[in-house]
């Protein structure tokens, strides 16, 4: 599960009492980022900089810190292809510093020019998905002439992913129109026009009843329901 961080809520339990209802805490988004959201034309040297709405939210027993959750961050585009945990509380990938609630984050190496990317954290404020959860994302385009490394992903608009609802969870039901096995990419028609464009990680879990299917098993035309939590595809299942 490095895709997705879980932490225990608040609950009445924590002083003693049973909840009829979970206590859920307050929102936690993306206030504003460097670079923007949208801007066409970041620095791909500098780092990225995201600020939180709190970082910190007071329990009962005290402050609880969102930020060992918030250092894991999955980015999209150029070496990273179409998701890769960027930043943990481990530094894998890259190291994040704080200022008050600005999170500094310093990939492993420089972005590369030209380059489109994506980047998202969604956190869960129980493990039993009883609060919503929260988070966000920013996308944008790094200046100057891109690589020519003929990687796919270069001409592949990330904004066009699905990545569930607007809060990262959610479901989708419908037949694979396309399957990119290149960039591990499905397209799944859900109506009779719409169709959306998700990520087929390797490490999903595909199941046809009882039976667990290798992600390579699907094929255009299959009837899926694909289930999101944490802003990610983590089930496909083959309907009837």
């Amino acid at each position: 599960m490095k895709y997705l961080i879980y932490f225990v809520a608040i609950a009445f339990a924590l002083a003693g009492i049973t909840p009829v209802r979970a206590t859920c805490p307050p929102p936690l988004k993306i206030l504003s980022s460097t670079p923007e959201n949208g801007t066409k034309n970041a620095d791909p040297e500098a780092p990225i900089v995201i600020e939180w709405n709190r970082t910190t939210f007071e329990l009962p027993t005290g402050p609880f810190d969102y930020k060992p959750r918030l250092r894991s961050i999955n980015i999209a585009g150029g070496r990273y292809g179409l998701g890769t945990l960027l930043t943990t509380e481990w530094g894998v990938g890259g190291k994040v510093k704080w200022d008050g609630n600005k999170e500094i984050i310093t990939p492993e190496k420089p972005l590369e020019p030209g380059t489109q990317y994506r980047i998202w954290t969604y956190i869960y404020t129980t493990g039993h998905e009883v609060c919503p959860p929260y988070g966000g994302e920013i996308i944008f385009v790094t200046r100057g002439d891109p690589p020519k490394d003929n990687n796919p992903i270069r001409n592949f608009d990330l904004s066009t992913l699905y990545h569930g609802d607007k809060m990262g969870a959610g479901s989708i039901e419908g037949k694979i129109t396309r399957i990119d096995r290149k960039l591990g990419l499905i397209s799944v028609k859900t109506g009779f026009t719409k169709e959306l464009t998700i990520i087929l990680k390797e490490d999903v879990m595909v199941m046809k009843g009882d039976q667990m299917l290798s992600p390579s098993e699907l094929k255009v035309g299959d009837k899926i329901k694909g289930d999101f939590t944490g802003g990610r595809l983590y089930l496909v299942t083959l309907l009837e």
